[in-house]
């Protein structure tokens, strides 16, 4: 089984952007995220990884990571759900030189007969390597993580009523890294313009992940999720959840207009337009653009998404982006940085907005044309 790994960019005030990234195992996930966490980026930013569980909600506020000390902070409550999941064996172990603190914590959360029964084992049970109560601690934690994640929230409300829709969700459990069965879908809930959270989903086929990003994104979050509500919070009306495939190691932002803008242009003009007419204005607005500039802006882009721009330009033009992208696949390559894939987007973006315009205006030969047909 596959273990997730989900990395967000930061800046010194928030986090910008998101990406996912499949790692064979948990300890190939901990090594990875461990590298990616020391590196150092220009301009101030930093990557923080960390491993997450498939289907669960995670907050994108500034990552800071769980530590054993931290244990403090968790409720009762979730203390209570972490013993109920731990060896009180491998808790002895984890708790052989931890701080009275943090002993006192676990002891108040269990009954007096449990706790005197884990105080004798910590009494007469042989002195624990550094690496066995480190590996304790570290179990700890993952049970932590698990149940301290953001929930019943809006993506878990919605979660099952689509399990219930579908009477069953054929949710990738083991993987087979030689076939094409990881296909990846986040999931960004926020207000305004801002994801607040994210989940990870992923399917064994592109149809299933499909077909999940289809119900996300035709959700009416008005009123799926007055838990979350108070005084002086943004209205519901606000909210939003918007579900997209993602290919790994790929950074998406998780500003809401910026995240749909650039793979959503055909889907949107088409309901406006026909199929005809929207086709042609793309087409008029792409034809401008160099290759290396519909390249950058196409590099970001997951497969489909791909092919609905690539279905917009020239044959020429497309197998010369075609294979340069192929190219770059197979060398595990990048061509271009990321903000010159967010530059390249924008400018397609702006252009297709002044076709658009200009449409509405009948501004094109070729429109005066149709009317007379």
């Amino acid at each position: 089984m596959k273990s997730i790994v989900l990395i967000t960019r930061e800046n010194s005030e928030k986090v910008t952007h998101v990406s996912v990234y499949l790692c064979s195992n948990h300890q190939e996930a901990k090594s990875f995220c461990r590298f990616l966490n020391s590196l150092s980026l220009e301009g101030g930013d930093k990557l923080a990884a960390r491993e997450v569980f498939i289907n669960r909600e995670y907050s994108l506020e500034k990552y800071v990571p769980f530590t054993f000390d931290d244990i403090l902070t968790v409720t009762n409550r979730n203390t209570q759900k972490i013993l109920r999941e731990l060896d009180h064996q491998i808790l002895a172990i984890a708790l052989f030189d931890a701080k009275e603190e943090i002993k006192d914590h676990f002891f108040k959360n269990m009954s007096n007969r449990a706790t005197g029964m884990l105080k004798e084992d910590m009494e007469y049970m042989d002195i624990p390597s550094e690496e066995e109560i480190e590996k304790a601690r570290e179990l700890i934690l993952d049970i932590c993580n698990y149940i301290s994640v953001t929930s019943d929230g809006l993506f878990d409300k919605a979660f099952d009523v689509f399990d219930k829709k579908t009477k069953k969700i054929k949710l990738s459990k083991c993987f087979d890294p030689f076939e094409e069965r990881n296909n990846i879908v986040l999931v960004l809930l926020g207000n305004g313009n801002i994801a607040e959270s994210v989940s990870v989903s992923i399917f064994e086929t592109y149809h299933e992940a499909d077909n999940f990003c289809n119900f996300f994104n035709e959700l009416k979050t008005g009123s799926a999720d007055k838990s979350r509500q108070g005084r002086g919070s943004p209205s519901a009306k606000d909210k939003f959840v918007f579900a997209r495939h993602v290919d790994q190691m790929l950074e998406y932002e998780i500003t809401k207009p910026l995240l749909i803008s650039f793979e959503q242009i055909l889907k949107r003009n088409s309901k406006i337009y026909t199929e005809h007419c929207n086709t042609r204005l793309i087409r008029e607005a792409l034809k401008k653009f160099s290759s290396e500039t519909l390249l950058k802006a196409i590099k970001g882009l997951d497969k489909r998404s791909r092919k609905l721009i690539m279905q917009s330009l020239h044959t020429k033009t497309a197998d010369e982006i075609n294979k340069s992208i192929e190219y770059s696949d197979k060398s595990d390559t990048y061509l271009f940085t990321l903000s010159e894939t967010r530059q390249a987007q924008q400018k397609i973006i702006d252009a297709i907005n002044r076709n658009t315009r200009k449409y509405e205006r009948g501004g094109f030969p070729w429109q005066q044309v149709m009317l007379r047909c």
